[in-house]
């Protein structure tokens, strides 16, 4: 079967391929090609910004900056061009692949760069103008969307009692028209609550669930024993798999190749805080109040170990996992997911990312690696084990001033 060159296809095709555009990215990459292609799609508009949450600061805040808004981030997988790299590095040889997540602010439509582990804003460098970074010199592979709660228009507050959220459509939901949010919140609840509701909708008022995950378009829990069970678009809660019984103080939901794991973290030792019960009063009508305070059961706890389950969704069992092969799991603060080790030159598979956190005057992250192994645990961006991570993240130390925006106007 012969190919057409794309620039022989017929001048009417393109508006209509341009309809199947719908993410800015595409949008700009598209119209940034020729004339013909510009004139083909209108530039993007981006959508208003949804409405507040009924999610309030404080009881009687009235301020809409202190409600809780949606942002989005997107990562990608993200390659130089190779024309590029020549023209502007004199090298033939072009540079590996490697992670980005771009935040968008539904408030300015601006977007930033943040870390893909801990989800904290990518800074530009010391004593120097920041860097140009072109998105349209680079091929870009979306892997997943995920999103966060900030206070309103400030972009750099999340709303730190809630753990773990999806965005679910209509489509979803048998009893609306509009869009919703399933969270793990305050200690391991379960709620949903859509744009323009009053207040918050508890599901199952007796568990106590770690993480949350949309897999193969249904909602998916885990609770902290590891039972897996999925939410109806009628809001049940049905086991889906059973007791994993893991020992671990936190669990996580990973979506690899098509199935599901269960990665179980250990800690040195745990020290449960109860902030949310001890310093505000309930509130049945919206028990998502945000003062300082929020919930991390392994405040002050130092990782020892990953255990790693695969769901055998055929016979029903669990499977314990010594090797992932050429994967790498990343316990992203904002939600877990894989890559394929093969994609970015370089890099070692078998191994976890994940972030912890120390307590002191300000909170400090740390970007750790776990290699599943000989079990030990390295500083993604220093330890000679795993400096071929680097590149792969697009980190350097010397970024800490203003963070890295993203504008285009095309």
């Amino acid at each position: 079967m012969a190919t057409v060159d794309w620039s022989n296809l017929p001048k009417e095709l393109w508006p209509i391929i341009g309809k199947f555009l719908h993410t800015r990215i595409d949008v700009i990459r598209f119209r940034s090609v020729c004339s013909l292609w510009r004139s083909s799609r209108p530039p993007f508009h981006r959508p208003p910004p949804p409405p507040p949450l009924p999610l309030k600061f404080t009881p009687s805040a009235a301020d809409p900056k202190l409600r809780a808004l949606l942002f989005q981030s997107t990562t990608y997988r993200i390659e130089p061009i190779a024309d590029h790299n020549r023209k502007c590095g004199g090298c033939s040889k072009s540079k590996p692949p490697f992670l980005i997540k771009l935040e968008y602010n539904p408030n300015s439509g601006e977007m930033r760069l943040v870390h893909p582990v801990s989800c904290l804003p990518l800074r530009s460098y010391r004593n120097s103008k920041p860097k140009e970074f072109n998105l349209l010199d680079f091929q870009l592979v979306e892997l997943r969307k995920s999103y966060v709660l900030k206070f309103g228009k400030n972009s750099n507050v999340n709303v730190k009692s809630v753990h773990r959220l999806v965005v679910v459509p209509s489509e979803f939901l048998e009893f609306s028209d509009v869009s919703g949010i399933f969270m793990i919140y305050n200690g391991g609840k379960l709620a949903f609550v859509r744009f323009g509701d009053d207040k918050l909708t508890r599901v199952d008022e007796n568990a106590h669930y770690d993480d949350i995950i949309a897999y193969k378009g249904q909602c998916y829990v885990v609770d902290k024993w590891g039972t897996i069970s999925w939410i109806s678009s009628g809001l049940q809660v049905i086991q889906f798999s059973p007791p994993l019984c893991g020992f671990g103080g936190q669990k996580y939901l990973v979506e690899s190749c098509g199935d599901l794991y269960v990665v179980d973290q250990f800690f040195e030792k745990v020290t449960y805080h109860d902030n949310v019960n001890r310093v505000l009063p309930q509130n049945p009508d919206n028990e998502l109040m945000f003062w300082h305070h929020h919930w991390n059961r392994q405040d002050d706890a130092d990782t020892t170990g990953f255990r790693v389950y695969k769901l055998d969704q055929e016979w029903g069992r669990w499977v314990d996992v010594k090797d992932l092969g050429d994967y790498i799991f990343i316990l992203s603060n904002d939600g877990s997911f894989s890559v394929s080790s093969r994609e970015f030159g370089g890099v070692k598979g078998n191994c976890i990312f994940f972030t912890e956190s120390a307590l002191s005057m300000s909170r400090t992250f740390y970007n750790r690696v776990f290699n599943l192994e000989d079990g030990r645990i390295s500083s993604l961006g220093t330890s000679s084990l795993v400096m071929s991570y680097n590149h792969m993240i697009c980190i350097s130390p010397e970024m800490v001033d203003d963070p890295i925006l993203m504008k285009s106007d095309l």
